[in-house]
Formats: structure tokens, sequence, C-alpha cells
């Protein structure tokens, strides 16, 4: 029987190049049954595929004396198996209360981390892991249930500055425990797995077994369903990144990132979704922090309304602002950006947004001429000194050239669709009297010429 299962296990572990020859490879080690047969796996294999392998093992402090005496367990066998062994005892109820998590979710990120941290020390690229067949159909099944694609576990993924592998995804619980009494294996109990208040037991003691009397080969149809959506879902996810790449600027801190909304709803619906859950990814991991599935279909719910405006506030301080064809995501809390300043001729000034404003008088018998929105020329005798420099007040109007009358700023400002959040901070320029003969790069005033005149203001407008 041990052979069978060895053919099997490698044939899976050859299909999917889960490892080369001479690999070093960590195998997590806990005492249960499948790590050590897992252990046992590769001892066997070892010379044949030059392999260089190294247990870890962890004591989690959650079951007393139980877990030490598993961590003494694993470093005995590992002793005898001559295998290198490297071992350590965490406080994960520790963990648990400063991160105010789960007892399980807690003791899997304390288990990553010591696992990740081991990798990076030593550069052993492959981390093996002893799930099987059974823990793949009760995770997708769970997946189901809370109403999120099945993909699984994956046979391989990426880690640290390597990747894990699960070579036993082939294998149900009971070829594992067949093979243990096989090779006359006695594995650690934790009476944990028993415990039905653990959502994952209960669906391997009551759901599982019942599914098996009607397939008892379900294990082999969940991995293959699992492999398939992986494949798509890797083709999507690259898709939606190259979405991402064509769509998306991202603010020169990496604080923020605006999403060029005309170019993103061009996408298809699984390409928006998955972007979104990119963006989501790099923007809260730069925090250490999560998110949930369910932001991800908040902003594409905002893709759908109609209305221009429209901001979203998210966990940890996120901000999501929708301002006509742009969506920006930003942890940058709203400063209050008005300003008022005095400029002469002969000044220079910078923005608050690092733009240069260039005042200078020209003389000339005629009115020199504009070279872009970004420059305004006009005649100097009819202003007053010095200008001012300000944002928008309530009430703001501007006599604009040509139009015979005035506008609200405001209205400017939505016709021009200017996203909402740049409108409190945009620069305008008045005389000293209070007149507005300037709202930069969108209008210029209507200024009296004198026929006599031959000095002009220029203002540029330098980005």
């Amino acid at each position: 029987m041990g052979g069978l299962l060895e053919d099997k296990v490698l044939s899976f572990c050859h299909r999917h190049q889960l490892f080369q020859r001479g690999d070093p490879i960590f195998i997590a080690v806990s005492g249960g049954a499948d790590s050590l047969a897992l252990l046992h796996f590769f001892t066997s294999i070892r010379e044949r595929y030059q392999l260089s392998i190294t247990a870890l093992t962890l004591d989690h402090r959650l079951r007393g004396e139980a877990s030490r005496q598993d961590v003494q367990f694993v470093e005995k066998l590992c002793r005898e198996w001559n295998v290198a062994c490297i071992s350590k005892s965490l406080d994960v109820a520790k963990y648990q209360r400063e991160h105010k998590a789960g007892v399980e979710e807690a003791a899997r990120e304390v288990r990553y981390q010591f696992f990740e941290n081991e990798i990076r020390r030593s550069h052993h690229p492959v981390l093996a892991m002893g799930h099987h067949g059974d823990d793949q159909t009760e995770t997708m099944f769970m997946q189901l249930t809370r109403g999120v694609l099945p993909k699984g576990i994956p046979y391989k993924r990426n880690f640290a500055n390597g990747w894990i592998i699960r070579p036993f995804l082939c294998l149900t619980k009971r070829e594992i425990e067949d093979y243990c009494h096989y090779h006359q294996l006695s594995p650690r109990y934790d009476e944990t797995n028993a415990d039905e208040a653990y959502t994952r037991n209960a669906f391997r003691k009551r759901l599982v077994p019942f599914i098996k009397n009607y397939n008892p080969s379900i294990h082999e149809s969940m991995q293959h369903m699992s492999e398939t959506l992986q494949e798509d879902e890797e083709f999507l996810l690259a898709e939606a990144q190259k979405a991402v790449e064509q769509s998306v600027s991202t603010g020169q801190d990496g604080e923020d990132k605006t999403i060029d909304l005309v170019r993103f709803q061009s996408y298809a619906r699984p390409l928006q979704r998955r972007a979104f859950h990119l963006i989501l990814r790099y923007l809260y991991r730069s925090k250490g922090q999560g998110y949930s599935a369910i932001h991800a279909e908040k902003l594409l719910q905002l893709l759908d309304t109609e209305r221009p405006n429209l901001q979203l506030d998210f966990p940890g301080g996120l901000r999501v602002i929708k301002s006509y064809h742009q969506l920006m995501l930003t942890f940058k809390s709203r400063e209050n950006r008005t300003y008022c300043q005095e400029v002469y001729p002969g000044e220079r000034m910078i923005l608050p947004d690092g733009r240069e404003l260039d005042v200078k008088v020209e003389e000339a018998c005629e009115k020199p001429g504009e070279a872009s929105p970004f420059e305004f020329v006009c005649d100097v005798s009819h202003l007053s000194f010095p200008l001012i420099i300000r944002t928008r007040e309530k009430g703001d109007r501007i006599r604009i050239r040509g139009l015979g009358g005035s506008k609200k700023i405001k209205d400017i400002f939505i016709d021009e669709k200017i996203p909402g959040h740049k409108r409190d901070e945009w620069p305008i320029i008045t005389d000293n009297m209070g007149k507005i003969i300037w709202l930069l790069g969108l209008k210029k005033g209507e200024v009296i010429s004198s026929p006599s005149n031959n000095k002009w203001l220029r203002i540029s407008l330098k980005t």
C-alpha cells in the first residue's frame, strides 16, 4: 500500500511541478497524522531526489503540556530520522488579545508568520504542508456557504520569497491514516479537532461523510474543480492587472489611486471586480490592514450610479471620492487647502499644488498675444495692485471675455466637470479691489483696455 500511495503523490507532484531535484524543502509538522505522513514521505524520497529537508514545528501554547509534548515528539522523531528540525514556542493567546482575533485566525496568523520568517532567514524556497483532499472538500463547501467563489486550497502558491506546496491534495484522510498504519507511525492527537464548535470540524464530521455516501471520490471532483477555477482565476487576474495599469494612476507617495472611469468602465464586469480587489489589496497592505469583498462590491455599485459626485468612507480611513470621470481612493485626510496671498509684478509665486506663477509687466504698442490657456494678458492701467491669488469664496462671479455678462464660479466648475475635491483649492486671481480677472486654466476675465496703453500685465502658469 505504501508504494502505491507514494506513486500517487509523486505523480501529483510531477504533474504540478511542486518541487525540483535538489530543492531544500521546509515541512510544516504538528505531529498529527497528515504532517507526520508528509514528513515520512519526504524522508523516504530525499535521497532519490537529493532533497534537503527541514521540519518546522510550533508550540502555540494553547493546550498546555499537550502542545509542548507535540513539539518534543516531532523533535525526537527528527533526530531518529536524521532530519533537521526548527522548533519555536509562541503565545497565540496574547496575539489573539492584542489583535482582537478568533482563536483559529490568531493561531493561523502566528503560524504563518513563523513559517515566513524561517523561509526568509534561510532562503529555503519551498514549504510543504499536509492539506489533503478532504480538507479541499471542506474548504470549498465552506466557501460556498459564505457566498465566495469556491476556488479551494491551491496546490502551489507564492509565499514569502518562495512558495507553499501541498502534495497530499490527491489523497483522502483515510488514505493518510492507512499510510501511517502501514509504516507503523503513531501520530499525536489534538482533541480540539473533534470540537464541533469550530466550523471546519462541523463540516468535517457532518457534511463531508454525508456527501461521500453519494460520491466516495468527491475529493477528486473538488480538486479538479479547484484547479480549473484557479487556472481561470490566474488568467482573469492577469487581465485585471493590465486593466489597472491602463486606467489607474498612483500618487507620488503611494497613498492614493485615481481611476479613469471612462476607460475603466469599458472593461467587462469580472475584470472590474478583480481590478478593485487588486487596488484595495495594494492600498490596505501598505497600512498592514485587510479589507472585505463587500468593499469591492460597493465600488462596483458606485460605477452604476449616475450621480457625478459621491464619497464613501471605508475602514481604516480610506476615502473613496467619485467626481465625474474620476474615482479616487485615498488615505489622506481632507485638509483645509484655502489660501490668500498677494503678488506684485516682477514676482514669482509657488502655488500649494507645486505649480509656479510668473507675474510681469511688458511694454508694447499693441496687446501681446497669449500663447496658451495658461497665460493671461491684460491692460495694466485698469488694475489695482497687488494682485490677490486665492481660493474660491461664496458668491464668486467672473465677467468673462466676450460673454457680455458674468457667471458664477460654481457654475463654471460644474460645466467644466472639475472634480469636487479640487474646487476648494482651485486658484483664482483678482485685483486689489476683488475683481476676478482669471480662473486659472479655465476662464479669463474681461478687463478694460485704454487705447493709449503700452504696458501689459502677463501672468504665466508653469506646470
